[in-house]
């Protein structure tokens, strides 16, 4: 098969880009798939921050995007001569005869729509719905977020296939380089600033361990880019006085990222809503151990024997969490026992699914 792999969120410094990343590098090694990068035009993926961008400069990268789908895409294909067009990303062609296939990491705009932009809802409603109407077939990252496809778009075409994603190459290969935080013990959190992330548990799990634990020397780490709605985060953390606290780090490079994972007293997870926890995944290759919320996509990378799981809105369980973590009381078995579970995601088996998916599509257009 040759494929055309739509290449244009790789600069993406959320989960997507790593995804993006690391399948094209499992799909580049197999011998019975040739991929062609289509030339990456929507560059301004590389920036998250939904608040600092002007209604005409969204309006202008919307545009961008339709035509990148709508004209650029199909073209790409038919130039090259390619079977198939793969796209890891949310959205895909919305014309041409060359049969395309897309990738649902969530279902962010109809479930937890409250948690994002309005205007970027609308638009990603849309293209969504525009994509699944001509895809051939649609890969997903989890168990949970296939289910909730089937459920909310049974008339959806083509087949829907799970391909759990492996750890970030780029940050498993990388260096260490220390981060410029104070030398004191801390939780760290990845991920992008936005609601869903549910960063507000954590600080106010920490307010409240700190006040009855004064002389703890616990601190928060955010590694992360900021993304939309995030102001009351910010200011969360003065109001609960946490400002000598909490070092936000914004997005951090791969070596950095690695270090902070492997400096970490815990990586603090306490998402409301996920596709799939790659943070998670990634603290477990890297040997930190983890708090992480209870939810459906985390619960198929991580078991009470490999990470302490709370309830996301529980803030005094994450506080008893964080009073553990300060105390050393983290099950020692805890890493050993995440480390076995990490084996099972890899580049190399997400790249399989996608093959297959690629390949039953064509067959059924045939």
């Amino acid at each position: 098969m040759r494929v055309l792999y739509d290449d244009s969120l790789a600069l993406n410094p959320a989960g997507t880009g790593a995804f993006v990343r690391g399948l094209r590098r499992g799909l580049q090694q197999r011998p019975d798939v040739e991929i062609v990068v289509a030339p990456s035009r929507l560059d301004g993926s590389a920036d998250l921050n939904v608040s600092g961008k002007g209604v005409w400069e969204r309006v202008g990268r919307a545009s961008r995007h339709v035509r990148h789908y709508l004209q650029e895409l199909p073209a790409d294909a038919r130039r090259q001569g390619c079977d198939a067009i793969f796209c890891p990303t949310s959205l895909g062609p919305l014309r041409g005869r060359v049969p395309s296939f897309i990738t649902l990491f969530d279902l962010t705009p109809w479930r937890w729509s409250a948690t994002m932009d309005a205007m970027s809802r609308r638009y990603l409603r849309f293209m969504l719905d525009a994509g699944l109407k001509r895809s051939a077939g649609v890969c997903t990252i989890s168990e949970s977020v296939a289910g909730e496809i089937r459920e909310r778009f049974p008339r959806q075409r083509g087949a829907v296939v799970v391909a759990h994603p492996g750890p970030n190459p780029e940050l498993v290969d990388a260096a260490p380089v220390p981060a410029p935080i104070p030398d004191a013990p801390f939780l760290l959190m990845v991920g992008t600033l936005e609601p869903r992330k549910n960063h507000l548990t954590v600080l106010r799990a920490l307010a409240d361990h700190l006040r009855r634990h004064p002389d703890s020397e616990l601190r928060v780490v955010l590694a992360g880019a900021a993304g939309w709605l995030y102001e009351p985060v910010l200011a969360a953390i003065t109001e609960l006085g946490l400002d000598s606290r909490v070092s936000r780090l914004g997005r951090v490079e791969p070596g950095t990222l690695k270090w902070l994972y492997q400096r970490a007293a815990a990586l603090a997870f306490p998402s409301i809503y996920e596709g799939f926890g790659l943070p998670v995944l990634e603290a477990f290759t890297l040997g930190c151990p983890v708090l992480a919320a209870r939810i459906p996509s985390v619960l198929e990378i991580a078991g009470p024997d490999s990470a302490m799981l709370l309830d996301p809105g529980d803030v005094p369980a994450w506080a008893a969490a964080l009073d553990a973590v300060a105390g050393g009381r983290l099950p020692s078995a805890m890493v050993e026992a995440a480390r076995l579970r990490a084996q099972r995601f890899t580049w190399a088996g997400c790249a399989e699914s996608v093959v297959t998916l690629i390949a039953a599509g064509l067959d059924r257009t045939r």
